[in-house]
């Protein structure tokens, strides 16, 4: 099982490769797409595990884990896809997605032919805690993903998925507390979000 120290140290990987990419060691590049409520991402990995790119872009086409605008998410997969294909002078053709616990057959459909229609050939599509799982390596216990609209939870037992959930609360639902206590834009409320010195006594008040 990875320690959290490792993981957080792959996570700043990854964001240095957003602004300088590596070069790829080998032939083979694992890409992943997330359609998150916040942001879409796209990261590639060699095949050794290691981040060599990435690129992300704010957007407002999911909603708690559901497409709300097909079209204005292809484009913007296509996009990242293009701008990290030019950085690594390679074509990313491969790709795999993750999805919130629990999410329809069609809505899992649809995220599939996003990252289809955006040029990939979809190799998986696996729920968000367990894609995280993969880094996180537990074994016996539980991965929670707390994401923009969404949370989502996996238990393990002997390293097998025995249970997922996924709960309607997320970060932006957090922001809209925090903005109607404050009395401010959900906009402000994002960066009060993470600026908060004591967020225990906040609520406490």
């Amino acid at each position: 099982m990875a320690t959290f120290e490792q993981c957080n140290l792959v996570v700043k990987e990854f964001e240095e490769t957003i602004k300088n990419p590596k070069k790829p060691s080998g032939k083979k590049l694992l890409t992943g797409v997330d359609l998150g409520t916040a942001f879409i991402v796209l990261a590639v990995m060699d095949e050794n595990l290691n981040p060599i790119a990435g690129a992300y872009r704010y957007a407002a086409v999911v909603k708690d884990g559901l497409v709300v605008d097909y079209m204005g998410a292809i484009k913007i997969v296509k996009e990242l896809k293009a701008e990290v294909e030019q950085k690594l002078g390679c074509e990313l053709i491969y790709a795999a997605t993750a999805i919130p616990p629990g999410t329809s057959v069609n809505d899992t459909a649809t995220i599939k032919y996003v990252v289809e229609g955006a040029g990939f050939e979809v190799t998986q599509v696996l729920d968000e805690p367990t894609a995280a799982n993969s880094l996180l390596g537990i074994k016996n216990g539980a991965v929670v993903d707390i994401g923009g609209g969404t949370t989502g939870v996996a238990i393990f037992k002997d390293g097998k998925v025995v249970y997922v959930a996924d709960e309607p609360t997320g970060g932006t639902h957090f922001s809209l507390v925090l903005a109607g206590s404050l009395g401010i834009s959900f906009d402000e409320a994002e960066i009060q979000k993470g600026i908060l010195p004591n967020i225990k006594n906040f609520f406490q008040r």
